[in-house]
């Protein structure tokens, strides 16, 4: 394996099948720093790893040492002192609980531990003291003195804080509302964090950079104070002219804490900046999401964790804190928050929003099943009324969460994300009105979305006319309407059709000298009356085309028998032939009927047959012309004439009951 392997180039993989000499190469320590480190993180990953070996070659750390005991008396600050009990114990120092005689209050005294006394942990834990004492915000504890023993072992004077380390109450419901009146403890713990981020803040502005943000370093005091604490391996983001404090770009070695890590706190990965303390606050909002911090296993599988930082959150973790732990632990130190000041803001909008948050996230629950659904392959009749259903839902709650939260833009984006599928899948099933008017409710719809549904209306406004032509043409070839006035007229018509021959037949018999003039006076007669049953019927036989057009044909016939007879007279005819023509030109008449009601084609045959016949037995003209206009009214009646509907009871009674229907309607209520 080269040397040259780049870190953040391997994976999960690559990492597992490395040689322990080749991981020791690629991190940059040896094979015995390696192996205590594989110890520590396996062992126990919470604890603090202090950079190797650098206290003991820092000059002027060593200089601000010398200078500080130099300024002390010779029985040092610890004269002043009443020491009590042991209130707290790590790995490199004690504190103690002491009274200040001199203001005579109860102070927190730091010093090292016996064992661990040499001039890097001195150095280290004055650094410490530095950087606190440098750093005045209500979330950092205050230093009240500082200083060298009579053995020149440090003290530090601290401001006593009565409380409990965050670690014990983040994930204890029951301890939280003990202590604090928590309620909420989703709540209690981001705003924690917030003040934990406003101290970092602080920190950066002053260019120092924690490096172990964790829950084990924030104290909480017994009215719900938040410190943090422990700055022991805080280094400088600028050169520090006093040299208390390591400069950051010159770290190589891995330090901090491994459970909670950023990749570039394993020393080879990267340069250390303000990044890396965002990427630490990520960490702890990921144990406030998950339990548990972001790596976790034996020394392998918390580097590759470290290396990869991918993290999957569970669906009962809000998607906005899932996403804002994500981008604050993202691998590469660009792709997190510009800041702790962002990340803070970004908490805090998240809590005066969280209401809205909790009603949007639910809503979306539901455009997750409409998705689910439009996606399936049940026709989309059969699924309609469900859709709309959670659509019903779905946009009641994107509203609600709108309401209360303008800002809430996951809301808005749910919202369209809603409308769109219901525009889309009213599209699919051809509903191109639903579709128009589901579009409306979008503020900012896509131009292609809009296209689409313009071009859908205006086929379906081309189709509506077309049907709308169909159902007109269908109207006026209905042969419903009219009948019974149609029955009326046809019939009393085609009686006296029938009898006139008869009438004129005897009458010419007993005077055959009659005037020319009688032909003539029979068809005024007969269209006249004609006329006035016309008139009498004619809002009902004008309503379609069709009894147009049988009025029509009949004034055609009649007009024709008119002409016949002048031309006839204008040529000499008798009146013989010329009334056997009469059969010839009422059946021509009658086809063009016939064309509309095909049942009249029996009524063409009997006019042409009697024209036949008439013409071959002419004695019987008469006889034969009769017979065929009583064909026309078999057919009329026949065809139009229904006995049960038209009795005059029955027709009394529908037309009550249309009259009452009318008046009901008028009376009603818009």
């Amino acid at each position: 394996m080269a040397e040259t392997v780049s870190l953040l180039s391997l994976d999960a993989t690559m990492l597992a099948t490395m040689s322990d000499e080749d991981v020791a190469r690629t991190l940059n320590v040896g094979n015995l720093e390696l192996g205590d480190l594989a110890q520590t993180m396996a062992q126990n990953p919470h604890s603090t790893i202090e950079p190797a070996q650098r206290a003991s070659h820092d000059t002027q750390g060593r200089r601000a040492l010398e200078g500080l005991g130099a300024r002390r008396g010779e029985r040092g600050i610890s004269s002043a002192l009443d020491m009590e009990r042991t209130i707290g114990e790590g790995g490199m120092g004690i504190v103690r609980l002491a009274t200040q005689r001199s203001l005579g209050r109860k102070v927190a005294v730091k010093t090292l531990r016996e064992a661990v006394k040499s001039e890097a942990a001195t150095l280290r834990l004055l650094r410490e003291a530095w950087v606190t004492g440098t750093l005045e915000h209500p979330n950092i504890v205050p230093v009240y003195d500082l200083g060298l023993d009579e053995d020149g072992s440090p003290i530090i004077i601290l401001k006593r804080i009565e409380g409990l380390e965050w670690s014990e109450v983040m994930r204890n419901a029951d301890l939280a509302r003990e202590r604090y009146g928590t309620e909420d403890l989703l709540e209690n713990n981001l705003r924690i964090l917030i003040q934990v981020s406003n101290a970092v803040s602080l920190a950066h502005a002053r260019g120092v950079l924690h490096r172990d943000l964790k829950p084990e370093n924030v104290m909480i005091g017994s009215f719900g104070e938040v410190y943090l604490v422990d700055w022991g391996i805080a280094v400088s983001l600028v050169p520090d002219p006093l040299g208390r404090l390591p400069l950051a770009a010159d770290q190589k070695e891995i330090a901090g804490t491994p459970c909670y890590m950023a990749p570039e706190m394993l020393g080879a990965v990267g340069t250390l900046s303000e990044r890396t303390d965002v990427y630490l606050l990520g960490a702890i909002l990921h144990e406030i999401l998950t339990g548990l911090p972001p790596h976790n296993g034996n020394f392998r599988q918390i580097i590759t964790s470290v290396l990869l930082s991918s993290f999957v959150y569970d669906a009962a973790v809000p998607r906005e804190l899932a996403g804002i732990a994500k981008r604050a632990m993202s691998q590469k130190p660009e792709d997190r928050f510009a800041s702790a000041e962002e990340l803070r803001l970004r908490l805090a909008w998240y809590l005066r929003h969280r209401g809205s948050l909790a009603i949007s996230a639910e809503a979306t629950r539901r455009l997750e099943d409409m998705a689910t659904l439009v996606r399936s392959e049940v026709p989309p009749d059969e699924i309609r009324d469900q859709l709309y259903h959670l659509f019903a839902e779905c946009r009641f709650g994107f509203r609600q969460a709108i309401k209360e939260s303008a800002d809430n833009e996951t809301a808005r984006h749910g919202l369209h994300e809603a409308i769109e599928i219901v525009v889309r899948f009213e599209l699919a099933r051809g509903a191109a009105d639903a579709a128009a008017g589901a579009l409306a409710e979008i503020e900012h719809p896509p131009a292609d979305l809009v296209r689409e549904v313009n071009e859908a209306v205006l086929a379906r406004v081309a189709e509506k006319k077309k049907f709308e032509r169909l159902e007109q043409l269908d109207a006026d070839l209905d042969l419903s309407t009219g009948r019974r006035t149609r029955v009326v007229v046809t019939a009393v018509m085609g009686v006296l059709w029938t009898v006139t021959p008869q009438v004129v037949g005897y009458y010419e018999k007993h005077n055959p000298d009659a005037p020319h003039w009688l032909s003539y006076a029979w068809t005024a007669v007969i269209i006249g009356f004609g006329l006035a049953l016309v008139r009498w019927g004619r809002e009902s036989l004008t309503k379609t085309s069709v009894n147009r057009r049988m009025i029509a044909a009949g004034m055609v016939a009649f007009a024709a028998q008119l002409t016949l007879q002048v031309g006839c007279n204008l040529l000499v005819m008798s009146r013989e032939h010329m009334a056997i023509l009469h059969m010839l030109v009422w059946g021509i008449a009658t086809a063009c009927v016939a064309m509309v009601e095909p049942r009249f084609w029996f009524v063409v045959g009997g006019f042409f047959l009697g024209f036949i016949l008439a013409a071959r037995w002419p004695a019987h003209r008469w006889d034969f012309m009769s017979g065929s206009t009583f064909i026309l009214l078999v057919v009329i009646l026949r065809a139009w004439w229904r006995p049960h509907e038209d009795r005059p009871r029955m027709v009394w009674m529908r037309r009550r009951a249309e009259r009452i229907a009318r008046e009901a309607a008028r009376r009603s209520p818009p």
